[in-house]
């Protein structure tokens, strides 16, 4: 692939990482679908530790981490002025203690280490989510999962080079929409 389509790939992710959820919390927001707050601080947590970590690993265009964190301030934003409430569960627990664990690692050790954790803290907040969709399947939202799966698909394709720095966080959140979108057609 040429060094151009290369770019446009990851301009094109970093885009679509930035709308595809934005315009999911902008529905979120307009419909007054209830929300938890303690949710999406931590997906504003994780996407933020995600874009650090890639960085900081060497990942020098995270481009869809940076549209994952943006939208996730303007999401959890939303969310909380809306006047919904917090309800802190054992996924938020786990999640902010591998995310602490995360931050020790890369401390410690690495960056590259601590993306480790920062997918494992990704996949366990992503739970409820995923046993929701299997005792009820959400035809309805296949498109976010779908367009979420083209963004990971994006970021790969451009990543300057094919190595753990600019492929591991979207494969994995790659397999992670896979998974979701397979359960909304369940």
């Amino acid at each position: 692939m040429n060094s151009a389509l290369k770019q446009r790939s990851l301009e094109a992710s970093g885009i679509l990482g930035f709308l595809i959820p934005a315009y999911f919390g902008w529905t979120l927001y307009i419909t007054h679908t209830p929300q938890n707050i303690a949710t999406w601080g931590m997906v504003l947590v994780l996407d933020a530790l995600g874009l650090t970590l890639a960085y900081k690993d060497g990942n020098k265009k995270p481009y869809m981490q940076l549209g994952w964190a943006l939208a996730a301030v303007g999401i959890f934003g939303a969310v909380v002025s809306s006047g919904n409430e917090i309800d802190w569960g054992w996924i938020e627990t786990i999640s902010v203690l591998l995310c602490g664990e995360a931050v020790v690692l890369w401390i410690t050790m690495s960056a590259r280490t601590a993306q480790w954790a920062y997918m494992a803290a990704m996949y366990i907040s992503f739970l409820p989510q995923m046993v929701d969709y299997w005792k009820v399947p959400q035809p309805d939202t296949l498109w976010l999962w779908l367009m979420s799966l083209v963004t990971c698909l994006l970021a790969i394709l451009g990543a300057e080079k094919r190595d753990f720095a600019n492929t591991f966080v979207p494969l994995g959140a790659g397999i992670l929409n896979l998974i979701i979108t397979v359960l909304c057609l369940m």
